[in-house]
């Protein structure tokens, strides 16, 4: 959750506007060319029972443009961009190991461990275990992009948030629905009281496929309870200093839109770009630690799969 804005430079200006002119040529290009033979089908969308034992590993180079609602961070250097990641998924016998591969912000938040309690012909029920916001610590940041010192130096540690979910899966002809609802928790807060809390994220994918391109355009709304929140964004009493008064934040919503496109460029060799614009609940500003609520991801990749 919680990102953040950040100020314009122009090497950062610069990247966006190249990956977004280099994904319109690249769709142009493709659009107006034949068919290749290697066309990806596109299978049945339906619940699919996971008893066997399958696998697929997938690694993945991504340039990504990913902005962090902490004042002052910035990807100043090249090396921030790249973010490679190791994509597995795994069932046997109802068990599955996932990562979610048909939204562009999910390559980046990692896998989800789940088991399988009920499925229909078009709907299913799963048994969730997933991160579900990503944790910070001061130092990381000052170091990783130059950020306010002044201003986040000496915070505590915030920790990934860990949810059990029940999920709700509906699938349509060409689009998917989820709806999970999670009791999550981050860990200890500042006086080391464990700090546990709802969360509620729903998200509608749907399918174009067009020539040898997959397209899934999506959208998402996601409820985070009052304790998740202040974990991240308050500021505590303990932490409290000038630049950063004491703040108690309240529960709120992420919407997000997004868009997630794939095209084989052999039968190993995928490439993939996505953007995700995200926007929270306007109280996420009253935060010293946030200015704003608003935030645009973009990355661009290949992705080579065993």
């Amino acid at each position: 959750m919680l990102l953040k804005k950040i100020q314009s430079t122009f090497p950062i200006k610069a990247l966006v506007t190249w990956l977004f002119i280099s994904n319109a040529l690249l769709f142009s290009a493709i659009g107006a060319a034949e068919e290749a033979s290697f066309h990806q089908e596109v299978s049945e969308n339906k619940p699919v029972v996971k008893d066997d034992f399958e696998w697929q590993i997938i690694l993945d180079f991504s340039f990504v443009y990913d902005p962090k609602i902490i004042a002052g961070i910035e990807q100043d250097e090249v090396l921030h961009y790249f973010m490679p990641g190791l994509l597995v998924d795994i069932s046997y016998k109802g068990f599955f190991l996932q990562s979610n591969q048909r939204r562009s912000s999910a390559l980046l938040g990692g896998t989800e461990f789940g088991y399988q309690l009920l499925v229909e012909d078009d709907w299913q029920i799963d048994l969730i275990a997933k991160a579900y916001m990503q944790g910070f610590d001061s130092e990381s940041l000052i170091e990783y992009g130059g950020g306010d010192e002044e201003l986040i130096s000496g915070l505590r540690e915030r920790n990934s948030t860990l949810g059990l979910a029940v999920r709700y899966s509906k699938y349509f002809e060409n689009a998917l629905l989820t709806l999970d609802v999670a009791a999550a928790t981050p860990g200890d807060d500042a006086f080391d009281k464990n700090v546990n809390g709802i969360i509620i994220d729903s998200f509608y994918s749907y399918l174009i496929a067009y020539r040898n391109w997959d397209i899934y355009l999506g959208t998402g709304l996601t409820y985070f309870s009052q304790d998740i929140v202040d974990y991240y964004i308050g500021v505590s009493s303990a932490e409290s200093s000038d630049a950063r008064p004491e703040h108690t934040a309240n529960g709120g919503f992420r919407g997000q839109l997004d868009i997630y496109a794939q095209h084989p460029i052999s039968t190993s060799w995928t490439f993939n770009t996505g953007v995700t614009h995200s926007f929270f609940s306007n109280s996420v500003k009253e935060s010293p630690l946030v200015d704003t609520n608003q935030a645009t991801q973009v990355m661009i990749g290949v992705q080579y799969v065993f």
